[in-house]
C-alpha cells in the first residue's frame, strides 16, 4: 500500500522525473552522491529545505480548484455543491469531499489533479463502498499477476460477476 505524503500536494514534471530515477528532486544529483546511511529524498539539507518549503496548494485549496473545474457540481450525481463557511473560530464544514478517482491502494496518484474529483457526501459513501470491493478484487488479481495499472475493467466489474481479468 502506498505511503501517504504529508504537506506535498503535487510535484512538477521535472521533480517526478528525478524521483522516478531515485535522484534528488531539486538538483537531480544521483543517489550514489547522497550521504551514506540515510534514506533521504533529497541529497543535502539545502535541497530538502527547498523541496519541502516550496508553496503548494492545501487540501482545501485543491478541493476548491477541482470544484471550480467541475462547475460547482458533484462529479457523480451532478447535484450543485455549495461552499459552506464556518463560524468564527471553528473548523470549516465541507459539504463536499475531495475523492481519488483511482484509489491510492490501486496505484492512483495522490495529488494529480486528473485523479481528483469532488463528490457530495452521499455519492462519496456510495463510491467508497464500491471502491472497497474493487480494491479487494484488485489485490486478488495483483497477487495472481493479472492486474495492470492501465486496465480499468476491475473498476466496473460487479461483485459476483466474471470479468475479463480472470
Amino acid at each position: 500500500m502506498p505511503v501517504r505524503e504529508h504537506r506535498r500536494y503535487s510535484n512538477t514534471t521535472e521533480e517526478k522525473e528525478h524521483l522516478a530515477r531515485r535522484a534528488c528532486p531539486v538538483c537531480g544529483r544521483e543517489r550514489s552522491a547522497f550521504p551514506a546511511g540515510g534514506d533521504a529524498i533529497c541529497c543535502q539539507p539545502s535541497c530538502s529545505s527547498i523541496y519541502w518549503r516550496e508553496e503548494r496548494p492545501t487540501v482545501g485549496q485543491m478541493r476548491r480548484l477541482v470544484l471550480l473545474e467541475q462547475e460547482g457540481k458533484c462529479a457523480r450525481c451532478g447535484k450543485e455543491i455549495k461552499e459552506s463557511h464556518a463560524a468564527e473560530g471553528r473548523h470549516p464544514v465541507h459539504s463536499c469531499i475531495l475523492d481519488h478517482i483511482r484509489p491510492l491502494a490501486m496505484g492512483g496518484d495522490q495529488w494529480d489533479v486528473h485523479n481528483l474529483q469532488v463528490l457530495c457526501a452521499r455519492c462519496n459513501r456510495i463510491k467508497t463502498a464500491r471502491d472497497i470491493g474493487a480494491i479487494a478484487r484488485w489485490k486478488h488479481y495483483e497477487l495472481r499477476g493479472l492486474a495492470r495499472p492501465e486496465d480499468q475493467s476491475w473498476l466496473d466489474a460487479e461483485p459476483g460477476k466474471p470479468t475479463d481479468m480472470i
